[in-house]
Parts: structure tokens; C-alpha cells; sequence
């Protein structure tokens, strides 16, 4: 398929789609709401990609030492009121089963507060599915507070290419190792597939 062919397939879905609810005007409901009407409009895209920038807090996390408010905070709300928005639309229009998120960042936080009410880069980090086919609970363990390491960094317990490969394998019914260059052992991590 040409460029232009594809322009037009997304155009064509795009103004065949609607929205069954209002999302707020923040820039990740709009990218949220823009993947509803193409789902919606018929585009058979498997993967769709959006992202919420601002959580590279190394100042400002929160306001005062024991205050949860703050970017970080604000930056969570954000994307909790933008992925509910999201499963309630795709809901009320069918696609419920269809449809899985995850969410991930390319970059941890270290645990320690680092003086200027913010945190700096770390190893691990969490991810989370949201879907109805999705089982909820918590895969991989947990890592320990007490082992944090010189670098005050939070070792993490769980390759995230298992879980990459959970959804490849058992959700998009593919072949892991051509995307992940190698093999790992899957999560059971679904339902009704």
C-alpha cells in the first residue's frame, strides 16, 4: 500500500468513526479519542501508539515533602481520566474485547527523593494492561526496598520483553522472536483468546 493509499484509508476511517463519549481537552484524550473514531471508522490497525510527555521529574514531583501533589500527581490523573475515557468509548461502541493498553516509559526512577522534590533516572520501572480480556493482578514480583542498591536505584525482578512477548504470543497471535531478536517465557495474562 502506496502512502497515499494509506492517508486515505486513515482519512476514510477517521470521518466513518465517531466518539460515544466527551473526553477532556488534554493532549493525551485527544490522541485517545482520535484512536476510538479510527477503531471505530473500521481502520485494521493491530498496533496504535500515543504518548503523555512530562515524567522525566527531576524537580517539582510534588510540592512539599509529604504531599502527594504535584507533576507527578497531576501526570497520573491525567493519564487515569484519558485511559478511562478511552475503555468507556470503545465499550459503549463494541470493541471491548478487542482492545488492549499498555502503558510503559523508556526510563525508571530511583526511589530516593533527590532534593529538589523530584527523582532521577532509574532501572525499573512498572507497566500497565488495561482491556477486559486482560486478568487482572500483578506479574512478576515485586521488587525489595530494603536491597536498593548503592545507586539508590530499584533493581528490577522482570525482563519487560516478557511481557512484550505475553501480548505478541497470546494476544496478537505472533511470533516473538522476529520483534524481540530472542525468545522469553510468556504471562498468562488473558482471557477468552
Amino acid at each position: 500500500m502506496c502512502i497515499r493509499d494509506s492517508s486515505q484509508a486513515i482519512s476514510n476511517a477517521f470521518n466513518g468513526g465517531s466518539n460515544s463519549v466527551n473526553y477532556d481537552d488534554t493532549d493525551l484524550s485527544n490522541q485517545l479519542k482520535t484512536v476510538a473514531r479510527l477503531i471505530s471508522g473500521g481502520l485494521q490497525s493491530k498496533i496504535y501508539l500515543v504518548k503523555l510527555n512530562g515524567f522525566d521529574t527531576h524537580f517539582g514531583q510534588v510540592q512539599s515533602q509529604n504531599d502527594i501533589t504535584g507533576d507527578h500527581n497531576d501526570l497520573l490523573t491525567e493519564l487515569d481520566q484519558a485511559v478511562s475515557k478511552f475503555m468507556l468509548d470503545i465499550s459503549s461502541q463494541g470493541f471491548q474485547d478487542d482492545i488492549v493498553g499498555l502503558t510503559f516509559s523508556e526510563f525508571g526512577r530511583k526511589a530516593k527523593e533527590n532534593g529538589n522534590l523530584g527523582t532521577d533516572h532509574g532501572t525499573a520501572n512498572i507497566m500497565f494492561l488495561a482491556g477486559t480480556n486482560v486478568k487482572g493482578g500483578h506479574y512478576g514480583e515485586n521488587p525489595s526496598l530494603k536491597d536498593i542498591s548503592v545507586n539508590e536505584n530499584v533493581e528490577f525482578t522482570t525482563d519487560f520483553r516478557r511481557v512484550y512477548a505475553s501480548i505478541l504470543e497470546n494476544w496478537l497471535r505472533l511470533d516473538q522472536v522476529p520483534v524481540l531478536d530472542s525468545k522469553f517465557e510468556t504471562f498468562n495474562m488473558f482471557e477468552n483468546v
